[in-house]
């Protein structure tokens, strides 16, 4: 009987040893799968993970691809820039040179006119010196010709003086002028005179009745009277002034006068 109760013990403890490698070999392979499982699921999450990334990196490259085109852009423009003022900036020195050239070589002329202006001065008649405008320049002129440092005048006053000087004398220089309110001295009286100037060149005088007349003539120091005695002469001044004043009716009239040259 033991035996037969030991044969029976191996026959049936032969497939429970086989059940159980089996069930181990299975769970190692449930494990390994699992594990393979796993593997690929965080593989395909990397994966995942990179292609985003890596998207996200080339659209990072692209941005800063266009930044860095748009810098070098701009860097170009502003050298451009720069180029452009520099040479505005030599432009602008250039002219500024020019400009104090110009400057100094007026100043310069203006220092050798000051002399001829001047000169020009007492050939004014007085009653064309009391034109306001005139007679201002004249004033600024003179106070300008006696200032010893030229530098601190400014350059603009100065000319204007004297081209308003030159300009009102260029003026009357070409045309008749008739004046009223002259007094000289005739004799023992005081006579009341009217006349006209023929430009810088000569003037005639005579009073109302034509019984007193003179000729005026400019000189460096100013205009002189002289008095003229021949009553023919006396009367055919008296003419020429109503003439020139458009009192009197238009004719020839002949003077036997030397004028100024």
């Amino acid at each position: 009987m033991k035996c037969h109760f030991l044969l029976l013990f191996s026959l049936f403890a032969l497939p429970l040893f086989a059940q159980e490698s089996k069930t181990e070999n299975n769970k190692a392979l449930r494990a390994a799968i699992q594990k393979w499982v796993a593997v690929m699921k965080e593989t395909q999450t990397v994966q995942k993970d990179w292609r985003e990334q890596k998207q996200v990196l080339l659209d990072s490259r692209d941005s800063l691809t266009s930044e860095v085109t748009q810098v070098e852009n701009e860097i170009a423009e502003a050298d451009e820039r720069r180029k452009t003022l520099d040479q505005a900036s030599e432009d602008k020195l250039a002219r500024k040179a020019t400009f104090d050239a110009g400057r100094e070589a007026l100043r310069a002329g203006l220092d050798a006119l000051d002399a001829k202006v001047s000169a020009v001065i007492p050939i004014l008649p007085a009653e064309l010196v009391k034109n306001g405008k005139l007679e201002k320049a004249i004033v600024d002129h003179q106070k300008f010709s006696a200032t010893e440092d030229k530098e601190t005048l400014g350059l603009n006053s100065r000319l204007t003086a004297m081209l308003t000087i030159l300009t009102e004398a260029e003026k009357f220089n070409q045309i008749v002028s008739t004046f009223g309110g002259k007094t000289v001295q005739a004799g023992e009286e005081r006579v009341l005179l009217d006349g006209a100037y023929f430009g810088l060149a000569c003037g005639f005088a005579a009073n109302e009745a034509g019984t007193v007349a003179f000729k005026l003539t400019p000189s460096a120091t100013g205009w002189s009277e002289e008095e003229i005695t021949d009553e023919d002469l006396i009367k055919e001044v008296r003419a020429l002034i109503n003439v020139a004043n458009g009192s009197g009716e238009t004719r020839l009239i002949t003077l036997p006068l030397e004028i100024a040259r």
